[in-house]
């Protein structure tokens, strides 16, 4: 073979090679972009599942089926598959074979053991919280609960909106407690009880998802907050979270 042959056959092997490496990126990048919009719809798919839910459109206790899932939330037979799996992980629904979809109803005893394993992570969060919460944020905690307060609703929608706002207001307050201590596997278990506290709120009346009391509640916690008082803090949040498992086991007899 001759040496000019030599580098022809060198150079196809290069374009060949680099083809080769473009049409591999491009596959890599299609394969990006199918799964990062998979992600997008299984997202979009749990949360209008959640609004939906929160709106009492599904009812815990009912089974329901995939594509009533699909129909309600105008998502994607696949979305909402993917959706489930997480839905499941944070035990809201229960998949039974063959059967359908189980919206997942809390027992008095569900609502007693969050609210108990609450207390024990939250008063002892507490004491870290007092001493290293930003005054600011305290001041933003302080005016968004007053705006809270203050709201009056006067549609079936706009006491859904406030009460998702309410939930996440009292969510983003009771997560910041507990990440001051900086103890993952503490704020782990703390988020799944959340599930548990979601589903106990959708047994309480309208009345208390706009107007209920505990935001009054969080108003004396702050008020001790704001001035670094540990005992009066703790004791502000006892019996916050007394109050509430009550309110919870009430509404859960009905």
């Amino acid at each position: 073979m001759s040496k000019r042959q030599k580098r022809e056959d060198n150079k196809n092997a290069e374009v060949r090679l680099g083809n080769d490496c473009v049409v591999a990126t491009s596959e890599q990048a299609v394969q990006t972009e199918s799964t990062a919009a998979l992600v997008t719809l299984r997202e979009t798919a749990y949360q209008s599942f959640m609004a939906a839910l929160l709106g009492r459109e599904f009812r815990p206790g009912r089974l329901i089926s995939q594509r009533d899932i699909a129909r309600t939330t105008n998502s994607s037979l696949a979305s909402v598959r993917e959706a489930l799996k997480r839905l499941e992980a944070e035990r809201i629904v229960e998949l039974l074979p063959k059967r359908g979809i189980l919206i997942r109803e809390v027992r008095q005893k569900d609502i007693a053991e969050a609210y108990d394993a609450r207390m024990l992570i939250e008063l002892h969060a507490i004491g870290t919280y007092v001493k290293t919460c930003d005054a600011d944020e305290i001041e933003r905690f302080i005016m968004a609960t007053q705006a809270a307060v203050s709201a009056k609703p006067k549609t079936r929608e706009d006491e859904l909106i406030e009460f998702n706002a309410r939930i996440r207001l009292d969510r983003e307050l009771h997560r910041a407690i507990v990440a001051s201590i900086d103890n993952a596997p503490l704020a782990d278990a703390h988020s799944k009880i959340e599930t548990t506290m979601l589903l106990a709120r959708l047994n309480l009346p309208p009345l208390f998802h706009s107007r209920g009391p505990a935001f009054d509640e969080h108003l004396v916690m702050f008020e001790a907050l704001a001035r670094r008082k540990l005992r009066e803090a703790r004791s502000a949040l006892r019996l916050h979270l007394e109050q509430a498992k009550e309110r919870a086991l009430q509404s859960a007899e009905h």
